[in-house]
C-alpha cells in the first residue's frame, strides 16, 4: 500500500504558534529521503474561529477519506492536536461508509476532552476527543456525518499525565479506558500497548493511531509547546509500533512537534523515524 504524508499545518487552535510550521520543515528534512508531504492543508485564519475552522477541519477530512478511497495509507503530520477533529472524522466516515468499525489509540500527555464550557483557555487543541465523541460545537461533530466518530469503548488513552477534572469526569462517565504515566511505569509499556492492541484487534475491523508527541518524555522530544515530565519512552514505542499487525491498522497522525521550541531538530526527527517506521509497516518492507 502506498503512504500518503498529509500535512495539517495548523497552530491556532494552541497556545503557542510554531507546530503550523512542521509539514514544511518535515519537507525539508525529508527532500533527500524519498518521502514528502504532498498535500499541505494550511489554515491561515483567525484564533479558535468556529466557522472558518468547520471548513479547515472538513477539506482535512476529506483528504483523508479520499486517500482511503484510492486505497492509500493516509498519515497525518499535524499541526496541532485539534487536527485530530479532521483526521478522525474523514476515517469515521470512510469506515462507515463501508460498514466497518473504527478503534483508536490516543498516545498523548493530555486528555484533550473538554468541550467550550469545561475549557478554561478555551483552546481547541484540547477539545478533539470530546469532539469525536460528539461533544462540543455542532459545526464540529457534524463533519462528513452527523454521528459522533469514535465510540467510547474502542478508544483507549496512553500516558497520560496531565489533565482537569472535568475532562476526567467525562471520560469516566463514558467509560473510555485510560492508561496513565504510572500505570505505565507499574505494568509496562509493553505489556499495555500489546494488551491494548490484542483487544481492540478482536472488537473492530481497523485500527487508528493518533500521536501527540508531548505523550513522550521531554528527553526524546522537547519541541512541544507543553512539556509534561515523566513521559513515554520513545524507543520502548517504536519497539512495540514496529511489530504490530498492520493489517489492521488504517490511519496514523502525529500532532503537536513545534520547530521554534525544538532542540537541534530532535523532536522533528522523533517524527521522521515514526514516519519511517510507518512506510515500513504498510509496505512490508522489513
Amino acid at each position: 500500500m502506498q503512504i500518503n504524508l498529509i500535512g495539517a499545518a495548523i497552530d491556532k487552535c494552541a497556545g503557542i504558534a510554531g507546530a503550523a510550521d512542521t509539514p514544511q520543515m518535515l519537507n525539508l528534512l525529508l527532500k533527500n529521503s524519498g518521502l514528502q508531504i504532498s498535500q499541505i492543508i494550511t489554515y491561515s485564519e483567525t484564533r479558535n474561529n468556529v466557522p472558518f475552522l468547520k471548513d479547515y477541519f472538513t477539506d482535512l477530512a476529506i483528504a483523508v477519506r479520499d486517500s482511503l478511497v484510492k486505497n492509500e495509507f493516509p498519515l497525518i503530520i499535524g499541526g496541532d492536536h485539534s487536527c485530530a477533529i479532521g483526521t478522525w472524522s474523514g476515517v469515521s466516515g470512510f469506515l462507515s461508509e463501508n460498514n466497518q468499525t473504527l478503534g483508536l489509540i490516543w498516545i498523548d500527555a493530555h486528555m484533550d476532552s473538554h468541550t467550550p464550557e469545561t475549557s478554561i483557555s478555551g483552546n481547541i487543541h484540547g477539545m478533539p476527543l470530546a469532539t469525536l465523541f460528539g461533544f462540543g460545537f455542532d459545526e464540529f461533530t457534524s463533519i462528513i456525518n452527523s454521528h459522533p466518530k469514535l465510540k467510547p469503548e474502542n478508544v483507549v488513552l496512553i500516558g497520560i499525565r496531565s489533565y482537569e477534572d472535568d475532562e476526567a469526569a467525562l471520560l469516566n462517565k463514558l467509560g473510555v479506558k485510560i492508561y496513565y504515566n504510572h500505570d505505565v511505569a507499574k505494568l509496562g509499556f509493553s505489556n499495555i500497548f500489546n494488551m491494548v492492541w490484542q483487544d481492540l484487534a478482536l472488537k473492530v475491523d481497523k485500527i487508528g493511531l493518533s500521536i501527540d508527541v508531548d505523550g513522550f518524555d521531554p528527553e526524546f522530544t522537547p519541541g512541544v509547546g507543553t512539556i509534561v515530565p515523566d513521559g513515554l519512552n520513545l524507543t520502548q514505542f517504536m519497539d512495540e509500533y514496529t511489530k504490530i499487525d498492520a493489517d489492521k491498522l488504517l490511519a496514523v497522525e502525529i500532532t503537536e512537534a513545534n520547530p521554534i521550541l525544538d532542540k537541534e531538530d530532535r523532536t522533528l526527527t522523533c517524527v521522521i523515524d515514526i514516519i519511517k517506521a510507518t512506510q515500513r509497516l504498510v509496505s512490508r518492507d522489513y
